[in-house]
């Protein structure tokens, strides 16, 4: 009989994407989302407050070869900075795990799923960049030229980032 692995969730105790959203419903969130998946849930790895600390992501990290994969509350507990991102995906790549965001109901199973992940970071950040001057201005054609243009900058940023790390 083949043992199966389990799924290890991960959640925060810092606020996530500007809001403070407790620890037992961030598991009732994995739970939930691993119970409609038929996943073998263990206990969630709750990171510490310090902004930017990613201590106990890294200490699932080193477990990889002892479940199936990890579950995020959701996408916004992944690092801000891009090549750590890439780092984290490579590493799930290459030990055949699979990485699951349960608020979204996404995952990383395959090397294409990162271009959706990436699309939807990319995404929020122009949308928070275009708030700050959005609601700022006299009308809505300057409005939709100052998201275009940021738009594309992000675009060109993003395939210049692509093509260093190729």
């Amino acid at each position: 009989m083949k043992v199966q692995k389990g799924w290890r969730g991960y959640i925060f105790s810092r606020e996530i994407g500007g809001d403070f959203i407790p620890q037992r419903v961030q598991n009732i969130v994995i739970r939930n989302y691993a119970q409609t998946k038929g996943m073998l849930f263990l206990l969630s790895a709750t990171e510490y407050y310090m902004d930017n600390c990613y201590m106990m992501l890294n200490a699932l990290l080193e477990e990889l070869k002892s479940v199936s994969g990890l579950i995020f509350y959701s996408l916004k507990l992944l690092p801000e900075n891009y090549f750590q991102r890439k780092l984290i995906y490579e590493l799930f790549l290459a030990k055949k795990c699979e990485l699951h965001f349960a608020l979204e109901e996404l995952a990383i199973v395959k090397e294409e799923d990162i271009n959706l992940i990436e699309d939807i970071i990319t995404c929020k950040i122009l949308v928070a960049q275009g708030n700050s001057s959005l609601w700022h201005s006299d009308s809505i054609g300057s409005d939709l030229a100052v998201v275009n243009d940021s738009f594309w900058q992000a675009s060109r940023l993003f395939k210049e980032v692509e093509s260093l790390t190729e």
